[in-house]
């Protein structure tokens, strides 16, 4: 069992999916699907398209729904951001509170500090190296001019 205020191994996966492919609950995206159609009073396939009613229909057999289904079914069906579905839950999921990557497999050359894969290292990295290989004047005494 993890220490308590560390994440456990579920969590931790949890965060390291790409921030498309995590879980949000489906059932208040469906409630405000189903009321949207309710208020408009059309069935759900005149509504949207036929891959959204499938992610719809399989979203509420499974559940939850991906971050990016949520997102494309509140833009182009209801037109809402998808905080007013979800609310703090949906920063929640998107935030992404650990911005490295982690490190690459043994064995791989990478232009990143540290072997992480995050941009941020990746151009700290390519700073320090240009600061590193840049070529300076040679310095001369005296502030004379050669001839």
């Amino acid at each position: 069992m993890p220490a308590a205020g560390t994440p456990g191994r579920r969590e931790h996966r949890r965060l390291r999916q790409p921030i498309d492919r995590r879980a949000l609950p489906a059932g208040p995206l469906v409630d405000a699907v189903r009321g949207y159609a309710r208020r408009r009073q059309q069935p759900l396939d005149t509504l949207m398209r036929p891959w959204l009613l499938r992610a719809i229909q399989e979203a509420e057999g499974a559940g939850e729904v991906t971050v990016l289904t949520g997102e494309r079914v509140c833009d182009e069906v209801l037109g809402w951001h998808p905080r007013m579905v979800w609310g703090d839950l949906y920063d929640r999921t998107v935030i992404d509170p650990s911005p490295h990557r982690g490190p690459a497999p043994p064995g791989t050359t990478t232009g990143y500090r540290g072997g992480c894969r995050c941009p941020d290292c990746r151009e700290a990295n390519t700073l320090a190296i240009a600061r590193s290989t840049a070529r300076r004047p040679p310095e001369r005494e005296g502030g004379e001019r050669s001839a």
